[in-house]
């Protein structure tokens, strides 16, 4: 019985034997050979709304270099709005900066004029 279960075995012994030197070098090779073959025909797809594409968007180019990159509607009109609420907080930046320059120059003033309000206090208490 233990004899025709031996014999109807397959042969074994390629499974889980480890590459020989050769078989390392022909994959290797065959590896750095379909790099450079992906490097040399890289097509690049078109980017469509430049100006609104973001970083995350862009890094699909690492997982297919040929696809277009197109932003949804949706995706869109958040970045439009995104991109105004930005310009909006820079303009009223830039007003607030304004006035803030020109009140050192009011302190300035505040402080070369104490003593003529001091004079019309003392004639204020002189009068009463």
């Amino acid at each position: 019985l233990s004899d025709t279960c031996v014999s109807s075995m397959a042969p074994g012994g390629k499974i889980n034997r480890p590459k020989t030197e050769l078989g390392k070098k022909l994959f290797k090779r065959r590896r750095a050979l379909t790099k450079e073959k992906r490097r040399k025909h890289k097509i690049v797809g078109a980017v469509i709304d430049k100006g609104l594409i973001t970083i995350h968007h862009l890094k699909k180019r690492n997982s297919s270099a040929r696809a277009n990159i197109t932003l949804s509607g949706k995706k869109k009109r958040k970045l439009i709005k995104q991109l105004q609420h930005m310009d909006r907080e820079k303009a009223t930046m830039e007003v607030e900066m304004a006035p803030k320059g020109k009140a050192p120059d009011s302190v300035k003033t505040r402080k070369n004029n104490p003593k003529p309000q001091d004079v019309s206090m003392e004639e204020a208490v002189v009068m009463d």
